[in-house]
């Protein structure tokens, strides 16, 4: 293992707090390592799952982005892989986004949400929920009661669960011999290549490349066949994988050409990674300078999105309540609450209509386009975004 990011003590990007949660908040190491061995990249430092996702205050349907992602998603899986009276199971269904979409196309799904709250939303739209973490045993248990499904779909938590080798176990149980593994996971290309160090956090154990994957995958007679990237998150892949007997599927040419690329960018080679770090350490001064130069000016700052990844932003960098008035979001299980370890308040963002800051700090760049489509009333106004990645940077 090459440690090649050292964060420190952070607070968990999930866990944002209730005022009375703040005395008792917690904090853990989040340091960065690549494997000579295997070419992944992980953490070594793990967080208890029931900790992490008992109660989660991340809802897909949020944001028109992520719904539309999802909505393409059931309708690509339609098209290639299902017909009637198929079954999709998916791996943390969150508040159901994809498995809606689904069920409107008369698809038949399971979907299992180890977050009770997030859980409890989805079942309210009549889904098939099951309120446990995935495993061997659990979709052991699924596939008796609901039989054997001919796609498995997990979108943003094969990165989240620390034994993996008991996910591709259940995911056996459960599927089909003929059926097909289809997840999406931030890429580890984009993360180095656009400074995505904010993506780093405890629910984040792993941050994927395909040549690691295939490693991975064929210590369970398995293999990818397909691989796309893909823009969401600012730079995600597809992953599709099958039984190795499974012949149906064959491997296409975009397996082989991602995993060519990944060697040429040094994803197998350690001096990558240490160079990214050093990287990392220089942005972080870069925009902290350029805050606090607004801010010594006399300028009114805010934070605008309270995303998971913006958690890692604000406490890496030690952006605080005497940078950032307050941090806007639209999610109703955030507002209200406090952004972890620097305990900003999070409101709505109808407030920035109210308050006319001068700058907000696009704490969710990702979804920079909706965002500056959406406040063209603070933009008229005078109002300026700071975008801090891939590197700071004022728009308009």
């Amino acid at each position: 293992m090459v440690k090649f990011i050292e964060m420190g003590n952070m607070p968990l990007a999930g866990g944002f707090l209730r005022k009375e949660d703040i005395p008792d908040e917690k904090l853990y190491p989040l340091d960065v390592y690549f494997c000579k061995e295997c070419y992944l990249v992980q953490l070594l430092d793990v967080v208890p799952k029931e900790t992490l996702f008992e109660e989660y205050f991340y809802m897909s349907s949020t944001t028109r982005t992520l719904s539309q992602h999802f909505e393409n998603l059931a309708k690509m899986l339609k098209e290639r892989f299902l017909k009637d009276g198929s079954l999709v199971v998916e791996i943390g269904s969150n508040d159901g986004v994809l498995l809606r979409p689904l069920k409107h196309m008369k698809i038949s799904s399971v979907g299992f949400e180890p977050a009770k709250n997030i859980a409890k939303i989805a079942k309210s739209y009549g889904l098939n929920i099951i309120n446990d973490y995935f495993t061997e045993k659990s979709a052991s248990k699924a596939a008796k009661k609901e039989g054997r499904a001919d796609v498995v779909s997990a979108s943003n938590v094969f990165a989240h669960i620390e034994d993996l080798h008991d996910v591709v176990r259940g995911v056996k149980a459960v599927l089909k011999d003929d059926g097909v593994f289809i997840f999406e996971v931030h890429y580890l290309l984009d993360l180095i290549e656009k400074m995505q160090y904010d993506t780093i956090y405890h629910e984040h154990l792993y941050y994927h490349s395909i040549i690691a994957l295939q490693n991975f995958f064929k210590k369970f007679g398995m293999e990818i066949f397909d691989v796309e990237r893909i823009p969401i998150h600012e730079g995600s892949i597809r992953v599709f994988v099958k039984n190795a007997a499974n012949k149906n599927q064959r491997i296409l040419t975009s397996v082989g050409k991602l995993a060519d690329l990944e060697r040429k960018s040094g994803l197998d080679a350690p001096p990558t990674f240490v160079e990214f770090g050093e990287k990392v350490r220089e942005h972080k001064s870069k925009l902290t300078s350029l805050l606090r130069k607004l801010k010594s000016d006399g300028k009114k700052i805010v934070g605008y999105g309270a995303p998971g990844r913006g958690n890692t932003l604000l406490n890496y960098c030690g952006i605080g309540k005497d940078i950032l008035d307050y941090v806007t979001d639209e999610s109703p299980v955030r507002m209200g609450k406090f952004i972890p370890g620097m305990h900003i308040p999070i409101i709505s963002p109808e407030n920035i209509g109210k308050t006319k800051p001068d700058f907000a700090l696009m704490i969710a760049w990702s979804y920079m386009n909706e965002i500056l489509s959406k406040e063209q009333d603070f933009i008229k106004r005078g109002g300026r975004f700071i975008v801090p990645l891939p590197s700071p940077k004022i728009i308009p």
